[in-house]
């Protein structure tokens, strides 16, 4: 459910910003045609003038290791107004505000769960972060950019883009606050979006971690059937294979779960290419928009190369936040591979030598083993609990005064919702 919603959302911002990219095609390519010579003279005029260096190409200044530096992205100019439509505008805007402040709502109804009041207080939360830093971003907070003629609020475009920047902590530089004051509420900002977002990171994370085991018992659920259906053998070699080293032994872990993320950040990798590279508006190269794409959905985020179109602003700034969040995924997974591969390695014999004698110490010496004990041993192997936990549930049962090692329903119930009022 949450992947469509993703995906309508973005094919969307796809179909949005082609028509924002064909609206501002008729433009004359003077926009980023510009002389990159007068720009350097301005920058260097109270050190030096150009007669100084008579053969200094500036358009094509060598680097150290060869190739060009592209000074022509760096001196486009950004103007003051949109020349989007301003529905148009505020349609990415809206977007991007719903798809952030939706994710408190849509994991629990994906997951068949009530929503909280905490998820409900975070959704208004990150809603009245947005929208109170949206309003204060492009109406009252001055800004700087080597894109402007002088400092300004930012407009509706810009604004996503900043805030996108601020969210994800790729903060590329190239937009920032240029008053005193602009820079500590900036600075008090960010660590309060970053709260929030931590948060929602928190339920995102919740949630996969409980599809991943919806999938890992749908999986159990269908050898089993599948067993079944077989006959008699199958069914037989399934017994036989329950037994207590299977249980307690550690699987070979798969490496599906880091390939398919891999592969959805191929795809999203490949579209930010596709998109800088093929649009000659930005002036990047494949190379480069590569080299931005990695350095960008890392977080890293060094600024030479960065967005300089308006269509290039709302795609930067929906697929910072898909693009990184599915790089965390790759990494999360393979984080979690390495540690599963560690874990399987290291199970031997003699891990098999301490898991018996774990055993013996639940016992007590004992060299007959209860049902309620074997259940303890077999959690505590399969790392389900810990000791502490298994104390923590011995005490609660003694606390409910069993008589001849039982307890009555009622005393159970009595200890979770109190006594029934008679």
């Amino acid at each position: 459910m949450t992947s469509i919603i993703m995906m309508t959302q973005l094919a969307l911002v796809g179909c949005l910003v082609m028509g924002a990219s064909a609206h501002s095609s008729q433009e004359s390519k003077a926009f980023l045609n510009v002389n990159a010579k007068a720009s350097a003279h301005e920058l260097y005029s109270e050190e030096a003038s150009a007669d100084d260096f008579p053969d200094f190409d500036l358009e094509h200044m060598e680097m150290p290791g060869g190739g060009s530096m592209p000074l022509t992205q760096h001196s486009v100019e950004w103007k003051a107004e949109s020349e989007l439509p301003p529905v148009l505008q505020y349609t990415f805007a809206g977007l991007w505000i719903t798809m952030l402040c939706s994710i408190p709502f849509i994991l629990p109804m994906v997951d068949r769960r009530p929503v909280t009041k905490t998820q409900m207080i975070v959704g208004g939360l990150m809603l009245v972060v947005l929208l109170g830093g949206f309003w204060l971003f492009t109406n009252i907070i001055l800004f700087q950019s080597v894109h402007f003629k002088k400092i300004r609020p930012l407009t509706v475009v810009e604004c996503i883009y900043f805030m996108s920047q601020v969210i994800t902590t790729v903060g590329y530089g190239d937009v920032t606050p240029a008053k005193i004051r602009g820079q500590v509420f900036v600075g008090l900002y960010v660590i309060g979006a970053m709260f929030i977002i931590a948060m929602v990171i928190s339920d995102l994370t919740n949630h996969l971690v409980s599809m991943a085991k919806e999938y890992k018992h749908k999986l159990a659920s269908e050898k089993a059937d599948q067993a079944a259906a077989a006959g008699g053998a199958a069914e037989l070699t399934l017994q036989r294979s329950k037994t207590v080293k299977n249980l307690v032994a550690v699987e070979k872990p798969s490496a599906q779960p880091l390939l398919t993320a891999l592969a959805v950040f191929a795809v999203i990798d490949l579209c930010w290419v596709a998109f800088f590279a093929l649009n000659e508006k930005e002036g990047k190269t494949v190379f480069q928009a590569v080299y931005m794409s990695v350095i960008t959905l890392s977080t890293v985020g060094f600024g030479y190369f960065t967005p300089v179109t308006e269509p290039g602003m709302v795609f930067g700034a929906f697929f910072m936040l898909i693009g990184s969040a599915a790089l965390v995924n790759v990494i999360s997974n393979f984080t979690e591979l390495m540690v599963k591969m560690n874990e399987w390695e290291r199970f031997n014999d003699s891990s098999s030598a301490a898991a018996v004698k774990s055993l013996s110490t639940l016992t007590g010496g004992s060299r007959e083993v209860t049902e309620a004990q074997f259940l303890e041993f077999t959690l505590l192997q399969m790392q389900c609990v810990n000791e502490d936990q298994l104390h923590d549930i011995r005490e609660a049962f003694n606390n409910l005064k069993p008589q001849k090692g039982l307890v009555s329903l009622k005393a159970i119930e009595d200890s979770l919702i109190g006594p029934t009022p008679r």
